[in-house]
């Protein structure tokens, strides 16, 4: 663990804000607890040489805080706000994102060489990013690498609809209806949410749950269960 400083959680800030696997920067194993409700509560970690503190909430209704604060007024780096779930050992804290939308951006049109054909810019004209298209019994999320993807009729098979998704939390923007001989070719105009999905990851590191490691940016903090409610 690295002291934090004020360069580095600016550099972690860049990591905490986008979409990454959850997967911890450290070597610690995680210790299996058979009930979640132990982690419900407090967590601090002070970096005592600037006073930057984390806090880590978890709430009994599975609500969540993250925040980071530093100087003298305690002024907040980073606050996240969101829910947090329990799976193999790690605890995600997942942030709520803001307003997102997905509109047609053109008619859609036949394409006879194509099974189905998505393809999705910025408001900028940019290829957007983070998105995923399925479809019932397709059995995966294709990643659209690029802003664009197409399929052939094979693999379609007889979908008679498809969905487009935000990869961060599969978040479902646009749904449409298929027909075998009409439309299968689409585009559309992305305007992402200020923040999108991220999830930092946490592990227990005792049965008790008084022990979080915590991910900051590239690297990670061990935090203590506060005992004190109105600690601040």
């Amino acid at each position: 663990m690295i002291g934090l400083n004020k360069i580095f959680l600016a550099a972690g800030l860049m990591t905490l804000v986008t979409p990454a696997p959850a997967q911890l920067p450290s070597d610690s194993l995680p210790t299996y607890l058979r009930d979640q409700r132990v982690l419900i509560g407090q967590y601090r970690y002070v970096e005592r040489a600037d006073g930057m503190k984390i806090d880590v909430h978890l709430n009994a209704d599975h609500t969540a805080l993250y925040q980071i604060r530093s100087g003298a007024d305690d002024a907040d780096f980073i606050k996240a706000e969101g829910v947090w779930t329990y799976d193999a050992g790690t605890v995600h804290i997942h942030n709520r994102p803001g307003p997102v939308r997905l509109e047609q951006a053109a008619p859609p049109s036949r394409d006879p060489a194509s099974g189905l054909t998505v393809d999705v810019v910025n408001a900028d004209g940019t290829k957007a990013e983070g998105l995923g298209v399925t479809w019932p019994g397709a059995n995966a999320l294709y990643a659209m690498t690029g802003g664009s993807y197409s399929w052939s009729r094979a693999e379609l098979g007889d979908a008679r609809r498809f969905r487009v998704l935000r990869s961060g939390d599969r978040k479902v923007l646009q749904e449409v209806p298929l027909t075998a001989d009409g439309p299968n070719s689409f585009r559309f105009t992305y305007h992402p949410s200020d923040v999108e999905p991220f999830d930092i990851p946490a592990i227990a590191l005792d049965e008790r749950g008084d022990r979080l490691e915590v991910e900051v940016g590239t690297s990670y903090a061990r935090l203590e269960r506060v005992r004190d409610a109105n600690s601040d």
